[in-house]
């Protein structure tokens, strides 16, 4: 069997979670898999981002400037279909085989319209719809997302298959060498979406206690909002804004060194279609803090402290909570390392190459 894979954002020069996703997956269906073919459909060389895949993978380099999904990739399949089509990230191309498998990671715009700009929603809008109504199969990333697609566009449940993310474990684990350094410590776009100004007034409430001097270390770029964090910023006292730290974007080596040396990691946005960096931090020793809403309570199980996203004083409390007890403390770590071992990227590609072999023969 062929599979054609759209790699196009396994090249993307700065990685967030859905290109991180495209890179795993890739890499991880190659390495289980020896009987079938893999193409890959490029914009540009991948394997600066994917490695040796081994013999039975080989790419197509296909430059375009814009819109290479929906006229490039298009194009090439007018000439020659693959048995099987995978799209890793929600954009099924104008013209597709008919046996075409996409993944559906969450559908945020639909719960924060107003957190997009005009562009950006008539082509989320537009897209998704697209891709909802044409794949074959549709792969979510957590049960959540499942019915939030169900909800939103009316599709057969049987259609679609929750396959949650993995993480790998020989880079996301405790360090041997730093030792938890007085921070927590947050990654994401800087923008509404992600409650970063909930996250700093909580944080504000925090600082309240004389005894805390733990710094707020947040990783990102800024997003659409932004300017409302910087009032809120603007807004601390100094004694509290000079340990309110912004890195901008980090890259994998910095970012899994802040995690390992975090005392917590904070984690309350208001929706997620899986939340990456809630497993990534367990399984480096961190404690969690995350919200109570969308998918984020069924990815970290028990192994969390939940808190309702839009109570600042409530996230305040459950920081205060783990500063102050160390069995608390042990107790998050525990259940975390032992909660992330049940995500795999193996186990990802195995049930997706499950539903890929599915589509080709149903």
């Amino acid at each position: 069997m062929l599979i054609g894979i759209d790699t196009s954002r396994v090249t993307k020069s700065q990685l967030t979670g859905t290109e991180n996703y495209s890179i795993e997956i890739i890499k991880a269906l190659s390495r289980i898999d020896d009987q079938d073919d893999f193409l890959l459909y490029a914009q540009t060389d991948t394997s600066p981002r994917l490695g040796d895949l081994g013999k039975n993978s080989h790419q197509k380099i296909m430059p375009f400037p814009k819109f290479w999904s929906q006229i490039r990739l298009s194009w090439e399949m007018i000439f020659k279909k693959p048995d099987v089509l995978f799209v890793p990230s929600h954009l099924v191309p104008l013209i597709h085989p008919k046996n075409t498998v996409v993944t559906l990671h969450d559908l945020g715009f639909k719960h924060f319209p107003e957190l997009y700009s005009p562009k950006e929603l008539v082509y989320h809008n537009w897209g998704m719809n697209f891709s909802a109504k044409h794949a074959k199969y549709i792969i979510a990333p957590s049960e959540y997302t499942k019915r939030d697609l169900i909800r939103t566009y009316a599709i057969e449940p049987e259609k679609i298959t929750v396959i949650w993310h993995g993480f790998n474990p020989e880079l996301f684990k405790p360090s041997d060498f730093s030792k938890k350094k007085p921070y927590i410590f947050f990654i994401g776009r800087l923008e509404e979406k992600k409650n970063i100004v909930g996250m700093i007034k909580a944080y504000a409430y925090l600082r309240k206690e004389k005894n805390i001097r733990h710094q707020f270390l947040l990783a990102g770029k800024p997003g659409f909002g932004y300017e409302n964090i910087e009032k809120e910023l603007n807004d601390l006292p100094e004694e509290i804004k000079k340990d309110v730290k912004l890195l901008g974007y980090i890259k994998q080596d910095e970012y899994i060194k802040k995690l390992q040396e975090a005392d917590i990691f904070l984690f309350t946005t208001f929706f997620e279609g899986f939340g990456m960096p809630i497993i990534e931090a367990m399984a480096c020793g961190t404690p969690v803090i995350t919200s109570s809403v969308t998918s984020m309570p069924e990815i970290s199980g028990n192994a969390a402290v939940l808190v309702d996203p839009r109570k600042p004083l409530q996230i305040a409390t459950a920081l205060s909570k783990i500063i102050h007890s160390d069995s608390l403390k042990k107790s998050l770590i525990l259940k975390g390392r032992v909660r992330s071992k049940i995500f795999s990227w193996e186990k990802a590609a195995r049930k997706t190459l499950e539903v890929l072999r599915k589509a080709a023969s149903d």
